[in-house]
């Protein structure tokens, strides 16, 4: 994993306040939401269930932070004109290489849970469907000890979507534009299970 973050958040410039106000009604009718309501009516006189729905619909904004330079680490691994860099037999740790890729798109699904507890303990939970797919172009990948140090970028665009049992709280597409010319990935995005690398790591 990347210690470089790009959001998605910050990728699509989204509105994380007005997302968060268009949660709060597909709170009240997600199932298991609805079972915490009724535990928390049972069970605690001090909590009332509007500041509970308000904590999650504030807490959505977490969840579009996730790391976009993640999810495409991990697709670029299983690409066959990188895959091979993860090979110390062909390539020495002091070697750096430059791989071009070709246009390509990468799609991304996630279920990204809240959970609501009362007095410590999970009595319901929140899930939400996140997804997002980048089309990308003239990108080039510098890889050195079996690790994508760095991303010289080129064109891109993509869409993405937010939704919770069934109710949109964002969609949008995003149109084509220039990535920043490079994104520096140190300590780098292993390409070997367990993050393994032969000694002579890069600096």
């Amino acid at each position: 994993m990347s210690e470089t973050a790009l959001t998605l958040r910050e990728l699509f410039q989204i509105d994380s306040k007005d997302v968060s106000v268009r949660v709060e009604p597909g709170i009240d009718a997600y199932e298991d939401a609805k079972i915490a309501r009724q535990t928390i009516a049972r069970e605690s006189r001090a909590i009332r269930w509007p500041w509970v729905r308000q904590a999650i619909a504030d807490q959505t904004s977490e969840i579009l932070n996730l790391n976009v330079l993640d999810a495409l680490g991990e697709a670029w691994k299983k690409l066959s004109e990188v895959e091979e860099y993860a090979d110390s037999k062909k390539h020495k740790p002091s070697d750096k290489n430059l791989v071009p890729l070709v246009e390509h798109t990468i799609k991304s699904q996630h279920e990204p849970e809240l959970k609501i507890l009362l007095h410590g303990h999970k009595i319901g939970s929140v899930k939400f469907n996140l997804e997002f797919s980048l089309t990308l172009d003239g990108f080039d990948l510098a890889i050195q000890n079996a690790r994508i140090m760095e991303i010289q970028t080129g064109n891109a665009k993509g869409e993405g979507s937010l939704s919770l049992g069934g109710v949109s709280l964002w969609k949008q597409e995003w149109a084509p534009v220039h990535f920043p010319g490079q994104i520096s990935l140190r300590p780098g995005i292993s390409l070997r299970p367990f993050a393994a690398t032969a000694p002579g790591s890069a600096d």
